[in-house]
Formats: C-alpha cells, structure tokens, sequence
C-alpha cells in the first residue's frame, strides 16, 4: 500500500473519530440542556443559576470524556475554531482542517437531531443574542472566550510537556468556566460545529454568523499568539519547568 493511501486511511479514520467524538460531546451536552430544563423548571425563572451550572457542567466534563477518547487518534479538536487556529498556527494542514470541520458539523448535527427526537420538550440548544446584549458585545464575548479555549488547547494539548496528560481535563474545566460566563447571553457557542448543528434541526439562523466569525478570529488571534511565543523561545523564559530536580 502506498503512503498516499496510507496516508489517506490515516485521514478517513481521524475525521470519522473527529464525528464520533463530536456526536459524543454534543449528545452529552445538549442532552444536559434539556435534563436541566426539566429538573429545574420549577425555578428557572426566578433563579436560573442551578439550571447554568448544570449546564456548564455538562458541557465541560462531555467535551473532557470526548476529548479522552479520541486525543490519541485524533488529536480530539473537535472544534472548527480550534482547527482553524491549530491551522494558523502551523500545527495542522489545510486538508486535514477541513476534513475535521466537515466531520464535527456531521457529528453536531447528528447529536442535536438524536436530542431533539429522544428527549422529550422543546429542543433547546440554538445559540442567540439574548436580550440584554448588543450584536457587538456578543461577538467580543464569543471572540475573546474562544481564543481561550484555543491557546488553552496549544499550550496544553499541541505542546508536549509534563503536564500535558492533564490537557482533556483541564480543557473541559475551561469550557465549563465558559458556559458559566455566556449561557445567559448567547447560549455559549465557542464551537461552530455546536451552532450549526443546532441551528439546522431549530430552524434558527438569526445572527448565525457571530457563532462562525467569533470563534474563528478567536482561534487565529491564539494561533498567532503561540507563533509569537514560539519565536521568541518561551521555553527558555522560565526553564527547567519539566525537569525533574530542583534547578
């Protein structure tokens, strides 16, 4: 087998985990939504909080578990912003970005319909502007929470270190932070794959285009941070953090 067939395997079986992994976290994700919905209407409306932590929660420890399963295939993007910025930042190619894209909007597609179709009431997972919040200020806010998430996901997960088995985990902690922060203004998006995918089985498509812009200037803007980091040497800035004695 030549090594352009190896090569192309190697990309079917990475982008189809790419899916899987995307239907996992969605599916666990939104699933919490709509659990949290149910459990907390009662005081959904006076007190939302219980509900958003839920939410977060949900959120954070699905993408970890996502995450843990398909890092070692994959690299567990699952995130067309955080493709983009690995692209920018040099650590992955044009190809390979857009095999992922297309794989995680089929896996947040399919999650959100086998939500919506198996948990009972309203699906409700569509990210909006919410009253209260410019079309502005929600662009910002997806921007900057997203550029977050992605040098986060380089620092942690691209650069090997000793503390990079910790990168799942501590990924999920960051976006259930997240969650916790926009929920109340646009339902937290950070992953245009989640938007689009919740959008098609809705039907909601008002400022759908902050959920795809944002968090794609986000990622690049932390692609070309780590580029800057890696030219000036941050390694040498504070050494010896991976040794094993004292320096």
């Amino acid at each position: 087998m030549s090594k352009a067939n190896n090569k192309a395997i190697k990309l079917v079986v990475q982008s189809f985990t790419e899916c899987l992994g995307m239907f996992m976290f969605i599916f666990i994700s939104l699933g919490g939504v709509q659990s949290a919905l149910k459990t907390s209407a009662a005081s959904l409306a006076t007190n939302p909080t219980l509900a958003f932590i839920e939410i977060s929660l949900c959120f954070g420890f699905g993408l970890a578990t996502a995450i843990f399963f398909s890092y070692r295939i994959s690299g567990g993007a699952l995130n067309p912003a955080v493709n983009f910025g690995l692209l920018v930042a040099g650590a992955m190619d044009p190809i390979t970005m857009i095999a992922y894209t297309v794989s995680q909007c089929i896996g947040a597609t399919a999650a959100c319909g086998a939500v919506a179709a198996i948990f009972p009431g309203k699906f409700a997972g569509a990210n909006q502007v919410f009253p209260g919040i410019t079309v502005t200020q929600a662009f910002f806010l997806e921007l900057i929470l997203t550029f977050g998430l992605v040098i986060t996901v380089l620092f942690l997960a691209v650069e090997k270190s000793k503390i990079t088995f910790f990168a799942p985990m501590m990924i999920g902690i960051y976006v259930f932070i997240a969650h916790l922060l926009a929920i109340p203004y646009t339902n937290t998006s950070i992953n245009p794959a989640r938007s689009l995918g919740a959008s098609i089985i809705t039907g909601t498509w008002d400022n759908h285009w902050i959920f795809w812009v944002a968090p794609l200037c986000g990622g690049a803007i932390a692609g070309l941070v780590y580029r800057f980091y890696k030219i000036v040497g941050y390694e040498t800035l504070n050494a010896g953090q991976d040794a094993d004695h004292v320096v």
